[in-house]
């Protein structure tokens, strides 16, 4: 299996269905799946395409057009990727943070996917589909969706067990701020009365 590399601090990567058939991944600088993560992945593309030394793609790899939605994120984003000096608290943060970027991602597309479960459950009755059916249940944007939602849900269940050994580092660093400041605000309020 061949893995394209990009050496950098924290990184994302990418393939799409025609790229995992080959076990080929782009790897991109980026901490979570954005935008911006997903223009770059597709700019290393056109720049491999392009490249007459690099084999594995050329100007035929994608036929039939290729844009930002037909990227897959491969697994989570790489929640700990930094120094082994950096402090634990910090790296709970961050996993928390790529949670946070995870659930947002899986409610959006659950939401799309959410509206073509009627369709699904149409395709499981015995009655005929109507045309309207027929019509969403063989656009490109039906099985998209669906696999999109399925990656969304597998990459956040996977992380899942990461971001909760981190919560449980953040959690008590939270509630030792929480409790030590109201001690000391009552302590400063005590003595003023007392003064008084």
């Amino acid at each position: 299996m061949f893995i394209e590399t990009i050496m950098t601090k924290s990184t994302i990567q990418y393939t799409t269905k025609h790229l995992k058939e080959l076990g080929l991944f782009i790897e991109v600088s980026g901490r979570t799946d954005s935008d911006r993560s997903r223009k770059k992945a597709l700019e290393e593309i056109e720049r491999r395409m392009d490249d007459p030394e690099d084999t594995s793609l050329d100007a035929n790899s994608f036929a039939d057009g290729l844009s930002s939605e037909d990227l897959i994120v491969v697994g989570p984003p790489s929640a700990i990727e930094s120094p082994e000096d950096e402090p634990e608290i910090i790296q709970a943060v961050k996993a928390i943070a790529n949670l946070a970027s995870l659930r947002v991602t899986l409610e959006e597309i659950q939401q799309q996917a959410l509206e073509l479960r009627p369709v699904i459950e149409a395709l499981f009755r015995p009655e005929p589909l109507t045309p309207e059916q027929m019509q969403q249940a063989t656009d490109k944007s039906f099985a998209k969706t669906l696999i999109k939602f399925a990656e969304a849900k597998a990459a956040r269940d996977q992380f899942l067990p990461e971001a909760q050994q981190a919560w449980q580092i953040l959690k008590p660093a939270l509630d030792n701020v929480d409790t030590n400041s109201n001690p000391v605000l009552s302590s400063v309020q005590n003595s003023k009365t007392d003064k008084s």
